[in-house]
């Protein structure tokens, strides 16, 4: 009788990754494992590289050397759309709906696209029960459900994230990629899509590029702080905070 392997201890995994425009490398030599579940949230100045890590992660750019692996799998040379048919998934830094729908109507849209490959309104009757109540639940868990029938345009800048959010969660993905999550928003929206994250967090890796140093510090259970596209430290919150590395790129930001 055959023992099923035990299943990887890692999201992802990167040896030598190393991306380079033009002769210069934007992410340099990257070689780490990033643990399945919890809140890995990649901190560091404006180009150190972090949202090239992310499309490098994503299947958005291919590396100019390295390898990417998800769950043991070598996925470097995978397209980004059958990365997400494994359970990664990914938002991006500009808000990604459809406007001119209603909030309802987005979300509707992308499970139905998770359910079989196809976004069509004339649907069979049949069909209708499953995918309302799976959207019904994606608007609930967003906060959006009281909302939904309004044109997703008229939704605050918060709104909108959340709605974005709601669309990657359409996919029932195994691993978020959250590229700034928070950027323009209000203290009120920023609070509720931290609770939103926290709230879908379990079960899930979620992966987050973010600024606000209050929030990651809040909300990771691990930060990596990327200089130079390189790792210049991985740790806990307390551990990022107390590192002099840390302190001496941030100048005293952290302390």
């Amino acid at each position: 009788m055959s023992v099923a392997a035990p299943a990887a201890s890692y999201a992802f995994k990167t040896t030598n990754l190393t991306r380079s425009f033009a002769g210069f490398k934007a992410v340099n030599d990257v070689s780490i494992e990033i643990p399945r579940g919890g809140v890995r949230t990649i901190i560091g100045p404006n180009g150190a590289g972090k949202t090239t890590f992310f499309n490098l992660l994503s299947g958005l750019l291919p590396p100019s050397n390295g390898h990417v692996f998800f769950e043991e799998r070598d996925i470097t040379d995978l397209d980004p759309y059958r990365r997400a048919r494994l359970g990664i998934a990914r938002s991006f830094q500009i808000t990604n709906i459809f406007n001119k729908l209603t909030v309802y109507e987005n979300v509707r849209l992308a499970v139905q696209a998770n359910y079989d490959g196809k976004a069509n309104f004339f649907l069979p009757t049949r069909r209708m029960g499953d995918l309302h109540a799976r959207t019904a639940e994606i608007l609930r868990d967003i906060g959006l459900f009281d909302v939904s029938g309004g044109l997703a345009e008229n939704l605050s800048h918060g709104d909108q994230r959340r709605l974005e959010i709601g669309l990657v969660l359409a996919r029932d993905p195994q691993v978020l990629l959250l590229d700034e999550p928070l950027a323009g928003m209000s203290p009120t929206e920023t609070h509720a899509t931290v609770e939103l994250i926290q709230r879908i967090s379990p079960g899930r890796t979620i992966l987050l590029v973010e600024h606000d140093i209050d929030v990651v510090m809040s909300i990771s259970t691990t930060i990596t702080v990327m200089q130079t596209g390189q790792i210049l430290a991985v740790g806990t919150p307390d551990e990022i905070r107390a590192n002099e590395a840390v302190q001496r790129a941030y100048l005293g930001g952290l302390a």
